[in-house]
C-alpha cells in the first residue's frame, strides 16, 4: 500500500500549495521539489507493492510508508506554527513582521524538507537496484483490467436474493420444516454452526426472509451479537423490532438490562416470534440474552435461530432437549462450479469459456467448497479479461494455497481474502482498509463513508468526474470484487448502505494495524485490538468502538472516529456515550477528520478550541446533544463536510453566522428538526457546496436573499420556510433553475401555500422531490419533472386535481408517497399509468371512498401501504390485475376492507401468493418444497397433485400476470352409461344433481377400462377411463369451485379425450353436446362433431368460457353428453377436464 500512501501525500501537498499558499510562501519552492521527488518515486511503487514479500523490498516499503507520514507531519506542523503566530490583520507590513517572527520555523522546515528529499532519492535508488520496474501507468492494480464505473453494483447476497445463492435448497427445506414444527416437535432453538465463510448467515437470512416465516410468526427480529456484544444493545434492538413504536407505552430513556428483560418478556409472552441471534461467539452472551426471550413452546410456536462458529456456545443443560444443531455442508464440486460461473463468467461474454474452465476448476479445488472462498476467488477473476491474467491469479493461488503454505488463521478462506486484498489497485486498498473504522456487523451508510474517504484524501478527482463520483466508483468496484455486501440501493441503482463480512473486517483491522493505518480501541477486556502497530509506526487513524477512552500520546493522529453500535443503529433505547472533548484539541491538533456520531457531552457545547484544528476536513457531530457551535468554527478553512443533523435535544440550537468562511465546504447538514435561534446564516459565498441539507428560516429576510444566490454546484437541497416570500425563494434556487439539482425537499408552514407559476417539468436531473405543505398551483404537472424517480407529497390538501392521475403520467417514477394530499372522494389509476412504480404509500386520505384501478395500471408495483383511509370501505378490485404486487400493508382501515383483501388472496401477513393459495394447497398430495419463494413458484409452474391425484393445480405467467390452472381428472368426475333404447332422455344436466337418482343408468363403472398413464416428467401416474362396452348414451359430469380460479380472468373449460381408429363410422354417427353451468344460473350449451378430429392423441372439446368475478361465486358445472342411434362401441378415452385462462 506504499503507492497509495505516497499518492495521498502528493495530493495533500498539492492541495496545501493551493489553499495554504500564504502560509507556505517562504518554503513553496522546496515543497514543490519534494513533491516532484515523490512523484518520481511513485512510478516504482506499483511494482514494489507486488514484491512486498521479498525481504529487502518489504523493508524499503516500510521506510517509504514512514517517509510519507513524516512528510505530511512536517508540513502540517509548520502550518500550525505559522498560524499560531500570524496576526488577524495580514497587510504587507504585518506579513513582514510575521516572517521575522517565524524565521526559525521556516529555516527548520527548510532543512527537514531537504533531508526528506535526500531520503526519497536514496530509497528510489535502492528500489531500482532491487530490480523494481518503473511504471508510467498509475492507479491500476496488478493488471490493466477494465474498470466498472458504468456497471450496477454487485455483491455476495445480503438479502433474500437467489442470484448468487447455490446449494442451500435442501438445508432451507429441512430447517423450514423444523421451524414449522414437523418431525422433532420439541425443537425451539436452531443453532447453525460452521466455520467463517461457510454460509451460516446467508442460510439464516434465507430462513428469516422466507414467506412462511412471515406467515407463521407474529413478529420477527434479527440482531447481531458478535465478539464485542453489548447485552443492552442486543436487547434494545430486539425490543425496537418487536414492539409497536407508535404505542404510548414507553420505558425509561436509560433502561437497565433488567428493565429491558422485563419489557421484552411482557411483549413476547403474548406473541409467537422468530428471533435470529447472528454471530454469537461466547456462552456468556447467550446466558445474558436468553432470559429476555420467554421459554418457547409448541403453544405459540416461537423459535430462536443462532449462528455461531463455536458449538460450545449452546451447551446449556436446559437447552439440549429443545435444540436442533445444523452444520452447513461444503458445496459439492458441481455446486462450487455453478456459483463460480454465476459470478465470473457473467462478466466474460467475449471469452471462450473452455479456455478458462481448466484454470478455474483447478483453482476452485482449494476453496474446499466454502462459499466465501469461492466468492473471493471469483471476485478477483471478475476483473481479469485475458487468459494471461487468469494464469497470474492461478500462480498466486498455487503459491499461497495449493503447495501447503496456507498459514492463515482462517485457513484457505483467509488466504483467498488476503489474495483479494493484494489484488486491489493502489487507490482501492486504503479505501478498503478504511472500512475497519466502523463497528462490527453494522450497516455502513455509503454517503458518510465516501465523504470520509474524500476528507482523508483517499480519493482524487479527474477531469471528467468529481470527488463524489470517483468515491462512488470505488465503492462500486469493491462490490464487483465481492469485498462488500450491498445492503441497499436507491432507485437510480446507487449504493446507499453496505455491510462488511466479519472475516473481511478482521482482514481490514489486521492489515491496517500492520501498516500503521488504523488503530481500534475497544473495551479493555479485549486488549488485542488495541495493540500498537507491529511496524513501530503510530497509527494515523483511531476508531473507538464501545469505548469512550481516547487514545493517548498520538499527537500525529489524522482521524478520530467514535461510532459505537448504539449510535450506529440509532437505537432509541440505548443512551448516548458521554465524553470529554477537551483532550481532542490538546493532543490531536493535526486531525483531518473528527466523527463523533451520537456522543453526549456534559455541557452540550462544542469547545471553542475546535477552531484550532485548522487541518480539519470532516466534522461529524450527528445525533449528539451538542446544541451550540462556537464562533471559532469559522477558522476551519479546510472543512469539506459538516454533519450536524439529528441533534438529540429539545433546546434551541445556536449556529453562529460564520459558515460563509468555510470556502471549501462541500457537504453541509444542519439540524432541521430542532428549534433554531440564529438571526441569519450567510451561505451564498460557499461556491463548492454540493449538499445543503436542513436550512430553516423562521423569520427575517436573509433566506430570500441568500438562497437565490447559492452556487449552481448544489446537487441536494432541503429547506424549511415559514413565509410566502421564503417559499418563492426556495423555488428560485439557481441549481434548480439551471437543472443541476438532483434532490429537492421543501416544507412550509400551514399559513403558506405553494403558488409558484414557474414550470419545473423541464428539469431532467431532478430525481427526488419532497414537498410538505399546501399546494395551490394551476396544474400540478407543472411542478413535477418528467424524470422523477421518487415523489413525496404531504399535507398538500389538493381539492380539484387527482394526484394519482397526474403522478401516474410520470413514466420513470419508482416510489410515490402521498399523505393528506387529496380531499376528493375518488382517485383513479388509468390504463398505462405508473408503468415503473414499485412502491406506493397512501396515508390519511380523509374523504377517500373509492379507488379505481384500471387493468394495465401499476404494472410494476411490488409494495403497497395504505394507512388511516377510514372511509375506504372497499378493497380496490383492480389490484387483482397487479400481479407483480408482493407486499401489502394496511392499518387503520375499515374491517370490511380487510375482509375483502383476504378474499382477493392476501394472507394475514399481507404476503402475495397465488389466489386462494392456502385453501388449494391444503389438499396437496405431497409436501411442498418451501425452501424459497422461487422454488415454490417453480413447483407451481410444473404442477402439484391434489386429492390423491384426482386434480392437478399449476400456475402460468403471461406478461407478468399469474393465473391459477386446474385439471380435474376423470377419477373425480361422474360417469354414466345407458343400454336401454327405450325412453332415451333429452339432455338435461339437472338429472345429475347429487339428490337425483338415475334409473336404468349404469354408474358401476363396468363399462370402463381404467389405465395408468404418465402425467409428468418425474414419472407421476394418473388414471384414465376408456369405454369398453357398446352403449347408447354416455354422460360425463363434474363440478368445480369458482373460488379457486384467479379473479377477473376469462377461463376456458374443455374435456380432454382421445379417439382411436377402431370405429370411424361410430364416431361419425355420434351426437355430442356439452354444457357449462355458471353459478349465477346461466348455462352455455354447444354441439360438436368429432369426425374430423385426429386419432390416438389427446384433444380438447371446448365446453364453454367463464369470466371470474368476486360477485359470481359458487359451483361451476360441466357436462358431456354422447348419444348413438343404435348400440355402438366407440374407442373413446376420457382424461378429464382442463380449466385454463384464455390468452
Amino acid at each position: 500500500m506504499a503507492a497509495s500512501l505516497v499518492a495521498s501525500a502528493i495530493q495533500w501537498i498539492g492541495s496545501l500549495l493551493i489553499h495554504e499558499a500564504s502560509m507556505l510562501f517562504e518554503v513553496a519552492d522546496q515543497i514543490r521539489g519534494l513533491q516532484e521527488e515523490l512523484e518520481l518515486m511513485q512510478q516504482y511503487l506499483q511494482d514494489a507493492d507486488t514484491k512486498h514479500e521479498q525481504k529487502e523490498i518489504g523493508t524499503l516499503i516500510r521506510q517509504i510508508r514512514k517517509l510519507a507520514y513524516d512528510v505530511e507531519d512536517v508540513i502540517d506542523t509548520y502550518i500550525l506554527q505559522v498560524e499560531a503566530k500570524s496576526p488577524a490583520n495580514k497587510g504587507w507590513f504585518m506579513r513582514f513582521a510575521c516572517f521575522l517572527h517565524t524565521g526559525p520555523q521556516t529555516y527548520s522546515i527548510g532543512k527537514q524538507i531537504q533531508l526528506m528529499q535526500n531520503r526519497v532519492k536514496r530509497i528510489t535508488d535502492k528500489l531500482i537496484d532491487s530490480g523494481v520496474s518503473r511504471s508510467t501507468k498509475l492507479g491500476k492494480g496488478l493488471s490493466d483490467s477494465e474498470r466498472y464505473s458504468k456497471q450496477q453494483p454487485q455483491s455476495y447476497p445480503y438479502d433474500d436474493d437467489d442470484e448468487f445463492v447455490v446449494g442451500l435448497g435442501n438445508d432451507i427445506k429441512k430447517l423450514v420444516q423444523v421451524l414449522m414444527g414437523e418431525g422433532k416437535t420439541q425443537v425451539s432453538l436452531v443453532s447453525i454452526v460452521g466455520m467463517g465463510g461457510s454460509g451460516k448467515t446467508t442460510l439464516a437470512r434465507k430462513l428469516y426472509n422466507h414467506p412462511y416465516a412471515t406467515e407463521c410468526f407474529d413478529c420477527l427480529a434479527w440482531v447481531y451479537v458478535s465478539q464485542e456484544w453489548s447485552t443492552k444493545h442486543v436487547l434494545s434492538e430486539i425490543l425496537r423490532k418487536v414492539s409497536n413504536l407508535t404505542s404510548g407505552d414507553q420505558i425509561n430513556s436509560k433502561p437497565s438490562v433488567e428493565e429491558l428483560v422485563d419489557k421484552l418478556r411482557s411483549i413476547l409472552e403474548k406473541k409467537s416470534y422468530l428471533v435470529v441471534l447472528d454471530d454469537v461467539w461466547r456462552k456468556e452472551a447467550l446466558a445474558e440474552i436468553l432470559p429476555a426471550l420467554p421459554r418457547v413452546n409448541n403453544n405459540n410456536g416461537s423459535r430462536i435461530i443462532i449462528t455461531t462458529r463455536n458449538q460450545e456456545v449452546v451447551q446449556f443443560q436446559n437447552l439440549q432437549r429443545h435444540l436442533y444443531v445444523h452444520e452447513p455442508r461444503p458445496l459439492s464440486t458441481k455446486e462450487s462450479w455453478e456459483l463460480f460461473c454465476k459470478i465470473t463468467f457473467n462478466y466474460h461474454t467475449n471469452c471462450n469459456d473452455e479456455s478458462y474452465e481448466g484454470l478455474g476448476k483447478e483453482m476452485l479445488k482449494k476453496c474446499d467448497g466454502l462459499p466465501l472462498a469461492i466468492v473471493a476467488l471469483a471476485g478477483i477473476l471478475n476483473t481479469k479479461r485475458s487468459i494471461g491474467e487468469w494464469h497470474k491469479v492461478s500462480e498466486a493461488v498455487r503459491s499461497r494455497v495449493m503447495e501447503g503454505t496456507c498459514t492463515h488463521m482462517y485457513g484457505r478462506v483467509g488466504e483467498m481474502l488476503a489474495l483479494s486484498y493484494d489484488d486491489l489497485s493502489c487507490d482501492l486498498k486504503p479505501c478498503f482498509l478504511y472500512l475497519g473504522v466502523f463497528p462490527e456487523d453494522c450497516r455502513i451508510p455509503a454517503g458518510m463513508l465516501t465523504r470520509m474517504w474524500i476528507a482523508e484524501g483517499l480519493v482524487t478527482a479527474t477531469e471528467e468526474m468529481s470527488l463524489e463520483d470517483v468515491a462512488m466508483q470505488h465503492l462500486v468496484e469493491l462490490s464487483h470484487r465481492f469485498m462488500i455486501q450491498v445492503v441497499r440501493t436507491n432507485f437510480k441503482g446507487a449504493i446507499k448502505e453496505i455491510h462488511l463480512h466479519d472475516l473481511l473486517r478482521e482482514l481490514c483491522i489486521r492489515k491496517g494495524r500492520e501498516q500503521g493505518f488504523l488503530q481500534i480501541n475497544i473495551p479493555v477486556c479485549n486488549s488485542a485490538a488495541n495493540e500498537a502497530s507491529i511496524t513501530g509506526i503510530q497509527s494515523r487513524r483511531a476508531a473507538l468502538h464501545s469505548s469512550t477512552c481516547f487514545p493517548t500520546q498520538v499527537s500525529n493522529l489524522r482521524s478520530l472516529v467514535m461510532l459505537t453500535k448504539s449510535t450506529a443503529v440509532q437505537s432509541s433505547y440505548v443512551s448516548k456515550e458521554t465524553v470529554d472533548l477537551g483532550i481532542i484539541h490538546q493532543n490531536f491538533r493535526l486531525l483531518r477528520l473528527l466523527n463523533l456520531w451520537g456522543i453526549k457531552t456534559c455541557t452540550g457545547v462544542l469547545p471553542k478550541q475546535i477552531g484550532n484544528l485548522i487541518h480539519l476536513r470532516y466534522l461529524g457531530i450527528r445525533a449528539s446533544n451538542i446544541t451550540e457551535l462556537p464562533h471559532s468554527i469559522g477558522n476551519l478553512r479546510n472543512l469539506l463536510t459538516l454533519d450536524y443533523r439529528n441533534i438529540d435535544s429539545d433546546d434551541n440550537v445556536k449556529i453562529p453566522n460564520v459558515l460563509c468562511k468555510l470556502m471549501l465546504l462541500r457537504h453541509l447538514y444542519l439540524p432541521i428538526k430542532c428549534p433554531w435561534t440564529p438571526k441569519e446564516i450567510h451561505l451564498s459565498a460557499l461556491k463548492n457546496l454540493q449538499i445543503l441539507w436542513g436550512v430553516k428560516c423562521l423569520g427575517g429576510d436573509w433566506f430570500s436573499r441568500e438562497i437565490p444566490e447559492l452556487s449552481t454546484t448544489l446537487k441536494k437541497l432541503k429547506v424549511v420556510v415559514s413565509t410566502q416570500k421564503d417559499l418563492e425563494a426556495a423555488f428560485s434556487c439557481p441549481s434548480l433553475l439551471c437543472d443541476q439539482l438532483q434532490t429537492f425537499g421543501c416544507k412550509w408552514s400551514v399559513t403558506v401555500a405553494l403558488r409558484v407559476n414557474r414550470a419545473l417539468s423541464h428539469n431532467q436531473h431532478l430525481h427526488k422531490l419532497v414537498l410538505v405543505g399546501k399546494i395551490q398551483v394551476d396544474k400540478l404537472s407543472l411542478i413535477l419533472p418528467s424524470n422523477l424517480l421518487v415523489l413525496e407529497l404531504k399535507d398538500s390538501v389538493l381539492k380539484d386535481e387527482d394526484p394519482m392521475v397526474v403522478a401516474g403520467a410520470l413514466a420513470h417514477l419508482k416510489l410515490l408517497r402521498l399523505s393528506n394530499t387529496y380531499m376528493g372522494h375518488t382517485v383513479t389509476c388509468y390504463l398505462g399509468s405508473f408503468p415503473q412504480l414499485e412502491e406506493l404509500y397512501l396515508d390519511n386520505f380523509q374523504n377517500l371512498c373509492t379507488w379505481k384501478i384500471e387493468k394495465g395500471a401499476l404494472s410494476s408495483l411490488k409494495k403497497l401501504e395504505i394507512l388511516t383511509c377510514r372511509k375506504l370501505q372497499h378493497f380496490p378490485q383492480g389490484l387483482a390485475f397487479v400481479t407483480t404486487l408482493q407486499h401489502l400493508e394496511f392499518y387503520g382501515m375499515p374491517d370490511k376492507f380487510g375482509e375483502q383483501a383476504a378474499g382477493y388472496g392476501w394472507s394475514k401477513k399481507r404476503l402475495k401468493l397465488p389466489h386462494n393459495f392456502e385453501s388449494i394447497t391444503e389438499k396437496c398430495d405431497t409436501l411442498l418444497d418451501i425452501s424459497s419463494i422461487h422454488r415454490l413458484y417453480k413447483q407451481l409452474a410444473t404442477g402439484i397433485f391434489l386429492n390423491n391425484r384426482k386434480k392437478k393445480f399449476w400456475v402460468v405467467k403471461q406478461e407478468d400476470h399469474q393465473y391459477n390452472c386446474f385439471m380435474v381428472y376423470v377419477a373425480d368426475l361422474f360417469l354414466a352409461t345407458k343400454h336401454d333404447i327405450d325412453d332415451l332422455p333429452v339432455f338435461n344436466s339437472e338429472m345429475y344433481a347429487d339428490d337425483v337418482s338415475l334409473p336404468n343408468w349404469d354408474t358401476s363403472m363396468n363399462d370402463w377400462e381404467w389405465t395408468d398413464i404418465q402425467e409428468s416428467i418425474d414419472g407421476s401416474m394418473i388414471k384414465v377411463a376408456k369405454l369398453k362396452s357398446e352403449v347408447l348414451v354416455l354422460d360425463v359430469g363434474g363440478r368445480f369451485d369458482s373460488d379457486e380460479l384467479s379473479l377477473h380472468v376469462i377461463y376456458t373449460f374443455s374435456f380432454v379425450i382421445m379417439l382411436d381408429d377402431s370405429n370411424s363410422k361410430g364416431v361419425d354417427e355420434m351426437s355430442i353436446k356439452t354444457r357449462l353451468g355458471i353459478p349465477d344460473g346461466r348455462s352455455l350449451e354447444q354441439s360438436h362433431t368429432l369426425s374430423d378430429k385426429p386419432r390416438n392423441e389427446w384433444l380438447k372439446v371446448v365446453i364453454g368460457e367463464f369470466e371470474t368475478s368476486p360477485s359470481i361465486v359458487g359451483k361451476i358445472e360441466f357436462f358431456l353428453h354422447c348419444q348413438w342411434s343404435k348400440y355402438t362401441k366407440v374407442g373413446i378415452a376420457i382424461k378429464g377436464v382442463i380449466i385454463e385462462p384464455k390468452f
